[in-house]
C-alpha cells in the first residue's frame, strides 16, 4: 500500500490545490530544507529516520509515534541524520479556508489549534493504539483521495474532517485523563464481565453499556492487565469452569453455562490454558479430593 501511495519528494512548499495534499515520501537520500513557514496547516507523521524538528527556534528530537502540527506563519524544517539511509514520512497540508470549512460546525473544533497556537505546543506523542487510530484514518483519506469513486468529494470532506477529529480528540483525552474516574470505570466493567459471563461481552456491547469508546476499553485493558479484554474474558470464563469441573459439575453443562458455543472451541482454549484435557482435568482433581 505504502508503495501505490509514494510520492518522489520535492523542495516544493506551496499548496497547488485549494484544500488538503497529503503525501507520503520515503528517501535514501534526504537533504534537510532551509527554515520555512506556511500559508497552511502542515501535519507531519514521522515513521523512520533520526530526525529532529526545529520549529519556532527550538529543535527537538522526534520519537515514534510522534506528530508534528505546524500552524500558518511558524517557521519551521525537518533536519535528519546525514548518516541515516532512509527517512520515511507523511505529509498532510490542509488551507486555512479548507480547514473552516470541515471543521466549522463541530463543538470545540478549534480545541487543538488554540492549544497549539496559544501555548506553542507543536509536537504530541500517542501511544501503539492511539497512533494506529490515527494512522488508520490517515491511509483511508490518502485511498479516497487516489480514486475516482462515486461520492469521491463528500468522502474527501468527511475523511479529512475525521482525522483532524481523531487527532484532537486523542490529544483532549490525554489532556483530561481522569485516575479516579479511569479506575472506577474500570472496576465497573471488572464486575460487570464477572456477572454476564454466560452472555455476549463484546467491545461494542461494553462500550455502550458503560457509554464510552471501545478503543478506550481496550486500550485500559492493555494499560492495566497488559493482555487484551478478549484475553481477559477468556481466561475468566477458563477459571470458572476449571471450578466447576473439579467440583463435580459436568463438563458439558459447565462450558454452555460461561458462554462457550461448542465444545471443541472449549476443549482447545482449555487444554491450552491448563495443559491437559478437561476430562483429564476433571480426573485429576477427583483423585485429589480422595
Amino acid at each position: 500500500m505504502k508503495q501505490k501511495f509514494r510520492s518522489e519528494f520535492t523542495r516544493r512548499q506551496k499548496m497547488i490545490r485549494d484544500n488538503f495534499e497529503i503525501y507520503y515520501y520515503n528517501d535514501s537520500h534526504f537533504q534537510s530544507v532551509s527554515l520555512h513557514k506556511h500559508r497552511y496547516y502542515e501535519f507531519y507523521f514521522p515513521i523512520k529516520g533520526s530526525i529532529e524538528m526545529e520549529i519556532d527556534h527550538q529543535i527537538t528530537p522526534l520519537k515514534e509515534h510522534d506528530i508534528v502540527i505546524v500552524p500558518p506563519g511558524i517557521m519551521h524544517r525537518a533536519l535528519t541524520d546525514p548518516k541515516e539511509n532512509s527517512y520515511c514520512r507523511y505529509v498532510f497540508w490542509v488551507s486555512s479556508s479548507y480547514y473552516e470549512k470541515v471543521m466549522k460546525d463541530v463543538q470545540d473544533g478549534d480545541f487543538m489549534m488554540n492549544k497549539v497556537k496559544n501555548e506553542k505546543q507543536y509536537i504530541f506523542h500517542f501511544t501503539d493504539h492511539e497512533y494506529a487510530q490515527i494512522f488508520s484514518g490517515m491511509l483511508r483519506l490518502m485511498e479516497e483521495d487516489k480514486s475516482d469513486r462515486f461520492g469521491k468529494d463528500a468522502f474527501l470532506d468527511l475523511y479529512v474532517k475525521d482525522l483532524i477529529l481523531t487527532i484532537s480528540r486523542t490529544i483532549y483525552e490525554q489532556m483530561h485523563h481522569d485516575p479516579i474516574k479511569d479506575n472506577s470505570l474500570f472496576s465497573g466493567i471488572l464486575a460487570y464481565i464477572e456477572q454476564h459471563l454466560d452472555e455476549e461481552l463484546s467491545l461494542e456491547l461494553l462500550g455502550n453499556r458503560f457509554y464510552t469508546s471501545k478503543y478506550y476499553i481496550s486500550h485500559m485493558f492493555k494499560d492495566n492487565l497488559g493482555i487484551s479484554i478478549h484475553q481477559y474474558i477468556l481466561k475468566k470464563r477458563l477459571d470458572h469452569c476449571a471450578m466447576d469441573i473439579a467440583s463435580g459439575k459436568t463438563i458439558q453443562d459447565t462450558y454452555k453455562e460461561y458462554g462457550f458455543k461448542d465444545y471443541s472451541s472449549f476443549f482447545r482454549a482449555f487444554k491450552k490454558q491448563y495443559h491437559v484435557s478437561p476430562r483429564d482435568y476433571q480426573k485429576t482433581k477427583r483423585n485429589m479430593q480422595i
